[in-house]
């Protein structure tokens, strides 16, 4: 178990969709706003036909929502894990750094955080373009970056970022885009389908449920 102690030198990045939030907003939404033709895409990139991205874009497009309808959704259909204000609460008295790594979407990320009352953090994700056509804008301009193809915004480029200064990094995940950084980070909370990897890979990871587990382990404090 990390002792209070040891936390003078560790950063921590989190993953968004289906990690701070109990799912995942991009699967939610498009299944809500969803259509024959939303369907049959998904289809094609359960099989691997598609990669995420352009996945996401083509969706996106075809559910033709605008960004005042996005934001209702994310802020009116989308919950917060359990604990997460408190373990917010907990790296700030603790003076930890702190950052929300997502393949997702800063115009959802950000209003939610507020709306938590959560101002604050640092948030690197990829952004949406609302318009006569819908496009995608990727943190990082070459978005396919590992083995796993385009994610947008390569979470093991933060990490490195973060491990530069000889910290140790604690990263907490749950899908698809996680799988990368999870192999390199020094401790890797898992759930969900990054779990399923990290045992299938060997990859050392601590289960978790929500972040009421990721208070007790680390700051020793609730359940």
């Amino acid at each position: 178990m990390i002792k209070i102690n040891d936390l003078d030198s560790v950063a921590i990045l989190s993953d968004f969709d289906g990690t701070i939030t109990t799912e995942d907003t991009n699967a939610k939404l498009i299944k809500y706003f969803g259509n024959e033709k939303t369907r049959e895409r998904y289809n094609q990139y359960r099989k691997g036909e598609i990669h995420l991205l352009p996945y996401l874009e083509l969706q996106y497009r075809d559910i033709g929502i605008n960004e005042e309808e996005y934001t209702n959704f994310i802020l009116n259909k989308i919950e917060i894990s359990r604990g997460f204000k408190e373990f917010y609460e907990n790296i700030k008295r603790h003076n930890i750094p702190f950052a929300i790594i997502s393949g997702g979407f800063n115009n959802g990320i950000t209003p939610f955080l507020k709306k938590h009352g959560i101002n604050d953090i640092d948030v690197y994700a990829n952004s949406i373009n609302f318009g006569d056509e819908v496009t995608l804008e990727y943190y990082h301009k070459t978005p396919d970056c590992c083995k796993l193809g385009p994610c947008g915004n390569c979470k093991i480029k933060h990490y490195e970022n973060y491990k530069e200064e000889d910290n140790i990094v604690i990263f907490i995940g749950d899908g698809v885009t996680d799988k990368p950084v999870a192999e390199v980070a020094d401790i890797v909370f898992a759930k969900d389908g990054l779990l399923d990897y990290c045992k299938d890979n060997d990859i050392d990871c601590i289960p978790w449920e929500d972040f009421r587990d990721i208070n007790k382990i680390i700051f020793n404090k609730g359940r």
